[in-house]
């Protein structure tokens, strides 16, 4: 028995080498610049989505900072928007089927030594959909659902706020990159 649980050890073993030499990340996993070291989040209010943000940072290694002077980046959520407009009726008029819109505004900056107040980031909209069908027989069940539908896109807009995030910074690094001077040795 000990040889088969040794088996099964070693390929566990390689089944996590193999997938993360691939590149592959666990879903909320991303991989954050040093200048989101720390971070201060502000925006109208205590949100949804500045928790989800917050708790984003946090597993991925941030410190999420009260005093702005403090933090390496900010992030500034601007604007935080739901809507709801009817897009079907029924053959008495009613509303059947309506479609939410969730929208945020946000901007990133970051404060470093030698990039001081930096605008990684401004005023960039995300706009998330959803529709559902309104049942007029089972009220309390499509509340519901419109409030877990509304939730669901908070939280899908956290996640690409980070992936927005971390794309700046990656194109800032490259742009760096591309930028260095060219040793005389890598001259052909």
């Amino acid at each position: 028995m000990s040889i088969v649980h040794q088996q099964l050890k070693w390929l566990t073993l390689m089944s996590v080498m193999v997938v993360s030499a691939c590149g592959f990340h666990l879903r909320g996993a991303f991989q954050l610049p040093e200048e989101l070291s720390s971070v201060f989040l502000s925006a109208k209010g205590s949100t949804v989505l500045v928790e989800d943000l917050k708790l984003i940072l946090k597993t991925n290694g941030s410190v999420i900072v009260s005093d702005a002077t403090k933090a390496s980046s900010s992030i500034k959520i601007e604007k935080e928007q739901n809507t709801q407009r009817v897009i079907s009726v029924d053959s008495s008029g009613r509303a059947r089927e309506y479609e939410l819109t969730y929208e945020v505004v946000f901007s990133v900056k970051t404060s470093s030594e030698n990039e001081q107040n930096k605008i990684r980031i401004e005023n960039k909209k995300l706009k998330l959909i959803r529709d559902y069908v309104y049942d007029s027989e089972a009220v309390l069940g499509k509340s519901r659902e419109k409030n877990i539908l509304i939730r669901d896109m908070q939280r899908d807009a956290s996640r690409l706020i980070m992936l927005q995030i971390q794309a700046a910074y990656r194109k800032t690094a490259s742009h760096k990159d591309n930028q260095k001077p060219v040793n005389e040795s890598n001259k052909k």
